[in-house]
């Protein structure tokens, strides 16, 4: 497996770490006026699935779906979604489509991998920023615990 598949994959161990969080943890957020963990997870898992839709379950050879969104309203439905959802079940979404995303992105040939896909999807600049969002996202997770723990 890729090196940076392998960091892709570290969500799933991530994941699976809060699977121990108390209700009060899940609602806690992340900063004054921000996410709450719960609804960060979310917009994780709402992203990985859209790019697994869209992008990478299409590859190497079916056209992509990719359409322009609309960030801010994709993350408020992302937020939506996270209050009509138990904790644990969008963990255990969370961790299968990060999962799916891995296999099929690791199926990939080095070439494929690298390839720019209709101009505007390579999967190696995919998980490279993917990555980088989800340690993102992570580190004010573990933040957002840390100081309640303090407290």
């Amino acid at each position: 497996m890729r090196h940076e598949l392998t960091e892709l994959q570290f969500a799933i161990d991530y994941y699976k770490s809060l699977e121990r969080l108390s209700g009060e943890e899940w609602e806690l957020p992340l900063a004054v006026d921000k996410w709450t963990v719960q609804e960060c997870v979310s917009h994780l898992f709402l992203w990985d699935r859209y790019y697994l839709d869209h992008a990478v379950s299409k590859l190497p050879d079916e056209r992509l779906t990719l359409v322009q969104t609309d960030y801010d309203e994709f993350n408020r439905l992302a937020v939506e979604y996270a209050h009509h959802i138990d904790a644990l079940a969008l963990l255990k979404k969370a961790i299968g489509v990060r999962r799916e995303l891995v296999t099929l992105l690791d199926r990939l040939t080095d070439e494929q991998y690298e390839r720019t896909y209709e101009g505007t999807f390579q999967p190696k600049a995919f998980v490279e920023s993917f990555i980088a969002h989800d340690h993102h996202h992570q580190d004010q997770i573990d933040a957002a615990l840390a100081r309640l723990k303090r407290n």
